[in-house]
């Protein structure tokens, strides 16, 4: 398996000489924990400081709910055949049919689809004042956005019980880092609440943006919170270091639209369970269509929020930005990491599952060719080194200090017998 890392300017051919097919399970686990043990091949100790910065971000794209079962949309298929099909026997069609249907079978990013019929939606309501043919546009987009949902995106249902284990470990690790430095901060573009359900499996509190028990809705000024454990009359408090905050870049499964609310988002956030099933899931008011070019349309909020703090957490001080499972498709936060390298505070760290070549993103393969005369990049390339259940298990240089709460209620009940 061939792998490649670039730090400190210089490339090293990190190769895995074993076969998996030659050897059973714990023979290939042995190979892969000496691999990734061997400094000559994993200068761990390099990358080690970079955690230890002041600020430490993660960008966590969809290569990593691979592990609890997410999928990506494969560039071979359109999963909205069925729509277009539809919209095709449409008799007499009017002018927004034939848009929609143009929309639907482009090469677009799923996100730049979402955006453009939301435009139309907007177009027709707004600019047209044509209630009816906007009502029709949000439904197809409705129908779209179920589509994704059900084939896409992993619900709790599905994996909390047993296939959060390296999102733990992840969570576990990154908040292990000395309570003198700022807590760790998440983006992620993905819809699913792996993130979120891990922290509550282990019992680390996080943030993501909204504020409230019964009625929680989105208030950004929630990220610049602080939580203090009141020990004493005489103590200030302690601040709780295993705390970090979510930002969830595109949205998520668990808001909805709320006019009732009445505020500047109408956003709030839902519940949902271990034990929700899509089949009984309200897909009607989800709030989860990205907007990944600029306009004045209000929808621009919560997104434009969000991507505030993304780009104003790139240009602090002592700042290491580490990049899994992404693939580099979305321009705006392609854009926003462009604009943090102005930053000469800020180390970029990148997982790259697949070899960089010709193929890939020019904007991937720019950060490449730049990593071997800019020290502040840094480059994991490869199936091994990019791949997020060995990133977390074996590239993360901070120990995981908490322990499962499986093994902390074993003991307790071995000790009450």
């Amino acid at each position: 398996m061939t792998n490649h890392i670039t730090i400190d300017g210089r490339t090293i051919d990190s190769n895995l000489e074993f076969d998996r097919a030659d050897g059973d399970e714990l023979e290939y686990e042995a190979a892969l924990l000496g691999f990734f043990r061997d400094e000559e091949k994993i200068p761990l100790s390099k990358l080690a400081k970079y955690y230890l910065n002041e600020n430490l971000n993660f960008l966590c794209g969809s290569g990593t709910s691979v592990a609890i079962g997410g999928k990506t949309i494969n560039k071979d298929e359109n999963p909205f055949a069925v729509i277009i099909t539809e919209l095709k026997a449409i008799a007499n069609p009017k002018d927004y049919i034939g848009q929609l249907i143009k929309f639907f079978e482009s090469d677009d990013l799923l996100e730049k689809k979402f955006d453009k019929i939301n435009q139309e939606h907007l177009y027709y309501l707004n600019n047209r004042d044509d209630a009816d043919s906007a009502k029709t546009i949000k439904e197809y987009l409705d129908q779209a956005l179920k589509i994704f949902v059900n084939k896409y995106v992993p619900f709790p249902i599905e994996y909390v019980k047993d296939k959060l284990t390296i999102h733990e470990l992840f969570i576990n690790k990154i908040v292990s880092r000395k309570e003198t430095l700022n807590r760790p901060k998440i983006f992620t573009p993905n819809y699913d609440l792996a993130f979120e359900n891990a922290c509550e499996k282990i019992g680390v509190s996080y943030n993501n943006g909204f504020r409230g028990v019964h009625m929680r809705k989105f208030d950004p000024d929630t990220f610049h919170n602080e939580t203090y454990i009141k020990q004493d009359s005489g103590d200030k408090g302690k601040r709780i270091a295993t705390y970090l905050n979510i930002y969830k870049l595109h949205g998520s499964i668990s808001w909805q639209y709320a006019e009732s609310i009445n505020d500047l988002y109408n956003l709030k956030e839902i519940q949902i369970s271990d034990t929700s099933k899509k089949t009984d899931f309200v897909f009607d008011s989800l709030m989860i269509y990205p907007i990944q070019t600029k306009k004045s349309y209000s929808l621009d909020l919560p997104y434009s929020e969000l991507f505030r703090n993304f780009s104003k957490c790139l240009t602090e001080t002592q700042n290491t930005l580490v990049v899994i499972g992404y693939s580099f498709l979305d321009e705006h936060i392609n854009d926003i990491i462009r604009t943090g390298l102005y930053n000469p505070n800020l180390t970029l760290v990148v997982h790259s599952y697949g070899l960089i070549d010709a193929t890939s993103p020019l904007f991937l393969q720019t950060l490449r060719s730049r990593s071997v005369s800019d020290n502040r990049i840094i480059i994991f390339e490869g199936s091994l080194v990019g791949d997020f259940t060995n990133v977390v298990k074996y590239l993360i240089p901070l120990n995981s200090f908490i322990p499962p709460k499986e093994i902390i209620s074993d003991t307790l009940k071995e000790l009450s017998k």
